[in-house]
């Protein structure tokens, strides 16, 4: 941690949280960068929404974005900065894991509802913050819906990709885990060697393992290139993807039959009802602005008051399924599967 970021977080304990009449009630959206343009029109079409329906006893809803990107522990700056300048009722991030624990240890101190829309690092959860919950799966979750697929599909050695990634280690790390408790046996784990990479060694390595299964748990440009090569060569593998291997494909506008008999982790929605909605970061981003107003029209404008309603209460109408919240913040029942079929995406029957 440097100097900044740990003045930064005393910041936040010792501030004062003094509330300054508004307006307008301002929700936080904390991104990494303004290059998520999707996210960002999906939180403000949540918004225009809600102001077209009456907005809250008078008051419009307002947006406040910042973003994390600069220096690291800008996203620590930038949360401290929406708690308590910007007064905002609760926040919605789209952070990678490490930006994601910044944010979480300043809304610990204010008491402030943070809701994440893109972070699916398990230990997010597990520091036993009240204030902190996730409106898609984490890592664990993703790997228990993966492997008891890959049980389905049949026999056959499991493989998972790897690369030095900070979430794509985590996302390793819990199917490793779920690999071994249910079969009694670890998995391959191929890592990706940045300084000498090749999609054909790549392949031979996974041709010369003779696999039946192969889960890629990250993003890369490279891999809808490596997965039509592999299907040409092994096409009785099955290939599975997590959420971000999902969000990846969506954000380069692949087409969906390039990745053909691909299970992905994603929400499913009826993308035609919502084209404002045009992918997996802004159906969560929608959802996650919405949970928060609906919360604020049931009980106000207090942050405890808010938070303690959000992880306790159920919001059955949003897009991506009905959202409540295990004690942990994390999403119940969010880990959805689906398989590419005649270049679209069907979803798969959980037990």
């Amino acid at each position: 941690m440097t100097r900044l970021t740990a003045y930064l977080f005393f910041l936040a304990l010792v501030l004062p949280f003094t509330s300054i009449a508004q307006d307008h009630i301002a929700i936080g959206l904390l991104l990494p960068d303004h290059t998520n343009t999707l996210a960002i029109k999906a939180a403000e079409f949540a918004i225009k929404e809600a102001n077209a329906s009456g907005g809250y006893k008078g008051k419009e809803f307002k947006l406040v974005i910042r973003t994390a990107e600069g220096f690291w522990g800008a996203g620590s700056k930038e949360s401290v900065s929406l708690v308590y300048e910007d007064q905002v009722r609760a926040i919605v991030g789209a952070l990678d894991g490490r930006n994601g624990h910044l944010a979480e240890q300043v809304v610990t101190k204010s008491h402030l509802c943070y809701i994440e829309t893109y972070a699916t690092e398990p230990t997010l959860s597990q520091a036993f913050v009240p204030w902190f919950m996730r409106v898609v799966p984490n890592d664990n979750q993703q790997s228990t819906t993966i492997i008891n697929q890959i049980q389905k599909e049949g026999e056959g050695s499991i493989a998972i990709l790897s690369t030095q990634n900070y979430d794509t280690r985590y996302a390793v790390k819990s199917l490793t885990r779920e690999v071994a408790r249910v079969t009694n046996s670890s998995p391959l784990v191929i890592e990706l060697d940045n300084a000498d990479f090749t999609q054909e060694k790549l392949i031979e390595k996974i041709l010369g393992n003779d696999l039946g299964h192969l889960v890629i748990p990250f993003d890369a440009p490279f891999l809808r290139d490596l997965i039509i090569s592999i299907r040409e060569r092994l096409p009785a593998l099955h290939i599975y993807g997590t959420l971000h291997f999902t969000m990846g494909v969506e954000k380069r506008n692949h087409a969906w039959k390039d990745y053909e008999g691909v299970f992905m982790i994603g929400p499913h929605y009826d993308i035609h009802k919502y084209p404002t909605l045009p992918d997996s970061p802004s159906v969560y981003m929608y959802d996650a602005i919405s949970l928060v107003v609906h919360a604020i029209r049931q009980v106000g404008t207090d942050r405890v008051a808010i938070t303690n309603y959000i992880s306790e209460s159920e919001y059955s109408t949003a897009v991506t399924g009905s959202i409540s919240f295990d004690e942990l913040g994390n999403r119940k029942g969010a880990s959805t599967l689906t398989r590419i079929q005649n270049g679209k995406p069907e979803l798969i029957k959980q037990p």
